[in-house]
Formats: C-alpha cells, structure tokens, sequence
C-alpha cells in the first residue's frame, strides 16, 4: 500500500475498471498533474498501477472509441522497440489502453533539451527503424511516426558489438501511439496521422505501404539534426499539404519555405497559398483533405502554440517538464545518457551522409524511396564510421 501511495497513480482494479469505462478519468486525476503522462489527440495518459506493476493508462475519449481497433493492432506483440500493449477494453462511451510504463520520456522532449551527437541519432533513427519493420512484418503500417511518439526509456544498457562497445549506450527507444494504424491493404475510411509528418501518397489518399512511414521517418530523422518542427516557419495545413503534393515541398527547402512565409505565392481570399490559377482539382484535393483529418490533425497557429500543445510523453517524473527556469540543471543530467565519448569531432562527411540518408527517405515516388533493409545497411555504415573517428 504504501508504494501504491508514492506512485500517486490510479489502481487498476475490476471495479476501477468498470467505473472508468462507464464515466472517463476521474476529476482528481484530471487535476493531478503528477498522475498524467501525456495528453494526446484521442485521450489522456495516466500513471497506473495494474497487478502490482507500474503501467500507463491510456483512456480513451468518448466518441474516439473507434482508434480502439487501430490500438489492438499491436495487442500481445513483444518487440523490445515497440511499447507493449498488454490489456484492451471499451465501452460505447470510453475506451481503456494499459500498457507497459518504462522510465523515460518522449524523443520531442529529448529535442527541447538538448542537441543529439550524430552517434545518437543513428541509434534512434535504428530503433524506430526496427520497430517499423517489425510492424511492416506483421502487415501493419503505423502511419503517425514522430517524436511525440517515441519512447526513449532510460537506464536501459545496451550492448553493442566490437567498437559499438564504447558508444555505453544507456537507452533504448520504443514506438508508441498506434491509433492512426491500418493493416496493409485495408481501406481508410478516413485519412489520419500528422499532416507535417505525411507522405504525399497519404495526402493524396492513395493506396498506401511501407514506403509511407519511412517517409515520415525521413521527416523525423531531419528533426533530430535541425531540432524544429517540421515547416516550422508556415502556419497554414492547406498550404503545407497544398506544397508538399505539387511542388515537392520538404522542410529543408529553405528558398521555398522563405519565399511562402514571405508571401510571394498568390494569397486567395481565405488567407492559404493555393493560388485560383492553379488547378481546381488540386485545391478541391487539399480542402477535401482538411475536412476530413481536421478532427485529428494539431491546428499549429504558430511555433510557440505547437510548443504549448505539443503532446508529450513523459514516463519519469524525475526528469519533468522542461521549464525555463530548469532548464540548465536538467540539461546535464539528460545529456549524460547521450554522450559521444569516441566521436567528439565527426566530419562534414558523415552529417552529409545522414542528410542524404533522410533525403531519399522522403522522395515523392514511393517506389524510389529507400526501402527499411537499405536504410539500416547505411545507417550501419555511418555508425561504424563515427565510432571509429
């Protein structure tokens, strides 16, 4: 009991159960900010506790009951990249996710911190890597890969082989947050995920595969080197998804990105960049795009409001909320889980070939782009360089 009362989390009893289910998260958890993990587009995530072990909880808003399914995809799959879904249950009006509870916090919060060496963020980019194939293995495609949900727990030693030995890597990564997830050839009945984070074939509601979330791996492994938001300088979903699907627009297509902020495209009357001379099936495209996903997708009005509504993991109230004033001395101890010991000065060369990597992670042909197999032999490749320098 009293490990219970420190945890300060909710106690997952068959009658806990049942009550949560029929009425959502009680109004003193909504209040305790020590017993929420993370706020997401389709529910809350609460501390738990679940057969005397320390779990997450995510409950489900009521009218969103239908992500269920997409949750279940991953139901009973062990994968050590993959945060484990253990329990599953719903009512019409809410829906319940337990899952395993890993000390550690979400990757964007990593990135607010800190800057990753190079070394740090190949092993990220690998472990997300691993737990896409796995998913792609098992004919699920996950469809909202970001940094939000991405896991990086804490203290967790890994073992590398030969000179990957003295990276003393002390964290593993873990993917979570399946409820944009189809199953491989499955219809969408409506297009979900993050619009800044989409491939063009998802914009498009086209047929989608593998080739689709290694697109927005590429969008994220461009964050881990640059540490903004995706078309950060652009407030407008029209307008990114309008681009991305017509002229090729990437986030690090500075010229384009200056010349749409400065407002050098044609404005129409509702104040986005799609311009009447362009086709009338292309904006037709976008708008009936918008209409579809707005429920789901974040309104990003500015930088600073996505900062503010960002949805966050964080699994370890040691390390907390990256607040202004401690922000200094949490820096240190977070950056000492990312060390780069053996690869202090890593050359031009080896920052190119990340670029390069991502880059042809994102290229607007599904076919052309590198497919998972490809990028991890690269990916490989660059490890064992900067271990060696």
């Amino acid at each position: 009991m009293s490990f219970l009362k420190r945890e300060n989390a909710l106690v997952l009893t068959t009658p806990k159960r049942i009550e949560l289910l029929k009425d959502g998260p009680p109004a003193t958890a909504r209040s305790n900010r020590c017993q929420i993990l993370g706020r997401g587009a389709y529910g809350t995530v609460f501390k738990a506790i679940y057969r005397e072990h320390a779990v997450a909880l995510k409950i489900i808003k009521a009218g969103a009951v239908s992500t269920l399914q997409n949750e279940a995809h991953i139901l009973n799959w062990k994968h050590k990249n993959i945060v484990r879904l253990i329990k599953l249950e719903s009512t019409p009006e809410f829906g319940l996710l337990i899952m395993e509870r890993p000390s550690g916090l979400c990757l964007q919060r990593v990135l607010d911190t800190l800057a990753l060496p190079l070394l740090h963020r190949v092993f990220i980019t690998l472990d997300i890597l691993a737990a896409l194939r796995y998913c792609h293995c098992q004919q699920v495609l996950h469809l909202d890969v970001k940094p939000p949900n991405v896991l990086v727990a804490l203290g967790t030693k890994q073992t590398g082989f030969g000179r990957l030995e003295q990276s003393k890597r002390r964290y593993i990564c873990k993917l979570c947050d399946f409820g944009s997830s189809i199953r491989l050839g499955d219809e969408q009945s409506s297009v979900k995920g993050t619009l800044r984070y989409m491939s063009p074939e998802a914009l498009r509601s086209l047929p989608l595969s593998s080739a689709s979330d290694i697109y927005s791996l590429g969008i994220t492994m461009w964050q881990l080197q640059s540490r903004r938001l995706p078309f950060h300088t652009l407030n407008c979903n029209e307008s990114i998804a309008y681009q991305v699907v017509k002229h090729d627009l990437r986030p690090d297509n500075y010229a384009l990105l200056e010349s749409l902020k400065m407002g050098n495209e044609p404005l129409p009357l509702n104040g986005c960049y799609c311009a009447t001379d362009w086709p009338d099936s292309s904006v037709e495209l976008v708008c009936s795009y918008i209409g579809r996903i707005r429920p789901q997708v974040d309104v990003l009005l500015s930088t600073d409001v996505y900062k503010r509504v960002r949805r966050n993991l964080n699994f370890e109230a040691n390390h907390g909320r990256v607040l202004k004033r401690h922000k200094q001395r949490k820096q240190p101890r977070l950056a000492h889980y990312f060390d780069e010991p053996s690869c202090d000065q890593v050359s031009r060369y080896l920052e190119g070939a990340y670029s390069e990597l991502y880059r042809s992670c994102w290229l607007s042909q599904p076919e052309l782009r590198l497919n998972s197999l490809q990028l991890q032999k690269r990916l490989e490749l660059i490890l064992n360089k900067c271990v060696s320098t």
